[in-house]
């Protein structure tokens, strides 16, 4: 073992720093008093002890440097973390030296460290404040007494563009006069006061546009000298305000459209109180609203439908059926029974809860009494029917005719015994009107009034109403008899009549599209909203920035889910009456407009890193309507976007062709099923389903994008296969031609 003089030990042990000295072994030659204390070792005897042996905690990288140092590489380190036997975590400052013996060669080697926990503690308490202020989403700083600026944050540099060179300088200085002033004297008060307070500003962006900010300021005491501070925070509320002005229109909407449905609408409690009903149910049960919330369905409803009306009832607050349609009786006031058919659903809330039933009632006493009328005169007409002179006929199971009666010479020209025994297919006209028949026959097992075109004996056409049914002997269809009627008359009189009542069913089709719609899709949205507002101004104080944020973004959420279907379903509205006009201009910069229909959905498509490629070579005139034509690749790159996976590319491609432009949105998402093709442009279909990220339609979109490519006289069609993407192709043809 190497050793070195008794007075080297002496002037090491006097050394004011945590030092030790060791051989090429690691044994310990000399260490100092700091190092003994700080490393708490007052009951061993060091010398001539393995290091490793004090140390038996330390990792494999320690040995490493000692074996580097002792081969004549030196190391240090201003900051560096060990860990104890017990646990603990200290950081020291270190460094390790070789040292030669009187020949020259390595002899041992000097260890210095120094415990700078505490040192590196405070400044990484600094950092990570310093880190969690600047990523705060709101303007935070910090003035003294004289009103000058000590700290600010880089959203408050950012926010009202200032460098950071004005830390140091006075309010005036920074803002001007009349704000100082005003900041001076807010300042003032809170010092004086001791208390919180909070402020409403307005501050114009760099657009002139204001925005607002709520501002909360505070008292405390500066470190050392600094005296008293004021801290403050602000945030802006622009969107807050803005989305709380848009709620308040769409609560105004839901609340005319619900007060002024044609039908009865109701919000029922779990517990099967009426928390508000409509002027219609009020007028279908004959109680005023004020009577009704004062009554339970169990008041009103007929006590042999109400064992049933609970289950439903419990089932939908359970969650077991989502929504559910039924019939059932209610009890006038004036004690008559009332019948009514209702479509319910069960809202939640936040935390899944039952908050309350939504009801659509409709009175459908007047059909009832009918169909009960018809069950109780079924007889009666029955012998009435066989007797008039409407063809009453009978076939066997392959469809060859056993029976008809003499009346169908005066129809069709051919006598009883020339038509017993052939097929019913040579009769027909139209031979797709016999396969009609028959699957109607085959799935319900009768068919009234169903309307078929039939040929004379000189081949004239003639329109049938039709009653038919299925004969069942012991289980078995053995064959169909029925009844004919000739309504070519009729016809020819409905043909009149048509126009008007295609008018009349597609405006009772968008009503119950329009109730449906605002009664499911607009309700979930503004409701979310309300409870997450509520949620917000009930724990405002005790919330955290972070917190305020989250509630706000899902409130935004919430609001631009139902402004994008508002803003559908008035365009739609407006399409299905005829109400947008149709403008069509000379449109010689397309590429902007495509530019601004990308900008509208660029969100969607940043949020889910989804490139949207643009093809569109030279300079292409297209004469359209600006509005519509935006309308159509807006939605077409929307639905593109909804439906293809995050990372993923959608590209829309424009070409001139024989005198017409080409669009195409193509996108690399889910593709569409094959059977689901032919439902997209059917306008009694409304097919919509969720997007890649949970986004959900409303089926409005493809509707729209259908008719205004009909107004310019083009075509809309799609190419797809599942699982690869679809293509979505429209014309727009030269308008100047035509």
């Amino acid at each position: 073992m190497t050793t070195i003089s008794k007075s080297f030990k002496n002037i090491i042990a006097l050394t004011p720093v945590p030092m030790a000295i060791v051989d090429t072994e690691m044994r310990y030659l000399a260490v100092s008093e700091r190092w003994i204390r700080m490393y708490e070792l007052h009951d061993q005897e060091l010398i001539g002890k393995s290091h490793y042996e004090v140390f038996p905690e330390i990792e494999e990288r320690w040995k490493e440097i000692h074996t580097a140092c002792l081969s004549g590489i030196d190391d240090q380190s201003a900051e560096d973390r060990f860990e104890r036997m017990d646990g603990t975590v200290i950081w020291l400052k270190w460094e390790v030296k070789h040292w030669l013996d009187d020949e020259g060669n390595i002899g041992g080697m000097m260890m210095y460290s120094e415990d700078v926990t505490r040192e590196t503690h405070i400044v990484m308490n600094e950092k990570r404040f310093q880190l969690f202020m600047d990523e705060l989403p709101g303007l935070c700083w910090i003035t003294n007494r004289e009103h000058i600026l000590k700290y600010a944050n880089k959203c408050f540099f950012d926010t009202l563009h200032l460098p950071v060179e004005v830390i140091g300088k006075s309010l005036e200085e920074i803002f001007g006069l009349d704000i100082a002033h005003t900041a001076a004297l807010n300042n003032t008060d809170i010092l004086q006061s001791g208390k919180n307070k909070e402020f409403l500003q307005t501050v114009r962006d760099k657009n002139g546009h204001p925005q607002y900010y709520k501002t909360y300021k505070f008292p405390f005491q500066g470190m050392g000298h600094e005296g008293d501070m004021v801290g403050a925070v602000a945030f802006n509320i622009t969107k807050s305000m803005l989305l709380e002005e848009e709620l308040y229109q769409s609560e105004t909407q839901f609340k005319q459209a619900f007060e002024h449905s044609l039908i009865g609408m109701a919000l029922i409690s779990p517990e099967g109180k009426w928390k508000r009903v409509n002027k219609s149910l009020c007028l279908i049960l004959g109680y005023t609203e004020d009577e009704m919330k004062e009554l339970t369905i169990r008041d009103l409803t007929h006590k042999e439908d109400l064992e049933v009306s609970l289950e439903i009832l419990e089932d939908l607050a359970a969650g077991k059926i989502g929504e559910v349609k039924y019939e059932k009786r209610y009890i006038h006031k004036n004690g008559k029974p009332i019948w009514v058919i209702i479509a319910a659903t069960m809202l939640y809330d936040s935390t899944g809860m039952p908050l309350h039933y939504v009801s659509q009632i409709e009175d459908i006493t007047k059909r009832k009494e009918i169909e009960n009328d018809l069950v109780l005169s079924e007889k009666k007409y029955r012998t009435i029917f066989e007797n008039v002179q409407d063809v009453f006929y009978q076939t066997d199971q392959e469809g060859i005719v056993t029976e008809i009666s003499p009346s169908i010479e005066k129809h069709s020209g051919y006598t009883r015994t020339e038509i017993i025994g052939m097929p019913v297919d040579m009769f027909y006209y139209y031979q797709q009107d016999r396969e009609r028949i028959i699957d109607q026959v085959r799935i319900h097992g009768f068919v009234i009034d169903f309307e078929v075109r039939l040929k004379t004996k000189n081949e004239e056409l003639r329109y049938a109403s039709v009653n038919a049914r299925l004969i069942i002997e012991k289980g078995q269809i053995v064959g169909t008899e029925g009844s004919m009627r000739d309504v070519t008359t009729r016809k020819f009189q409905e043909n009149a009549l048509l126009a008007l009542n295609t008018e009349l069913t597609a405006s009772n089709e968008q009503k119950n599209k329009l109730f449906s719609i605002i009664g499911h899709d607009l309700r979930n949205p503004i409701s979310g909203s309300l409870q997450l507002l509520d949620l917000t101004l009930n724990d405002f104080e005790s919330s955290s920035a972070d917190e305020v944020y989250t509630y706000l973004s899902m409130m935004k959420t919430e609001l631009s889910n139902a402004n994008i279907l508002l803003e559908d379903l008035l365009i739609w509205a407006r399409s299905q009456f005829n109400a947008v006009s149709f403008n069509p201009i000379e449109i010689k910069n397309l590429r902007e407009l495509i530019h601004k229909s990308i900008q509208t959905v660029s969100p969607m498509a940043l949020k889910k890193q989804i490139e949207i490629v643009e093809c569109l070579k030279g300079d292409l005139l297209v004469y359209a309507d600006t509005g519509m034509l935006e309308t159509i690749i807006r939605n077409l790159l929307s639905n593109a976007i909804k439906f293809t996976n995050p990372g993923g590319v959608v590209t829309i491609t424009v070409l001139e062709s024989d005198k017409e432009i080409v669009f195409s949105v193509k996108d690399t998402g889910l593709g569409i099923p094959g059977d689901k093709l032919k439902e997209l442009f059917n306008k009694n279909s409304n097919y919509t389903t969720y997007g890649t990220s949970g986004e959900k339609g409303t089926g409005l979109g493809l509707s729209l994008c259908y008719d205004f490519v009909l107004k310019h006289g083009g075509k809309l069609w799609v190419e797809s296969e599942e699982g690869k993407g679809a293509a979505f192709y429209f014309i727009i043809p030269d308008l100047l031609d035509e």
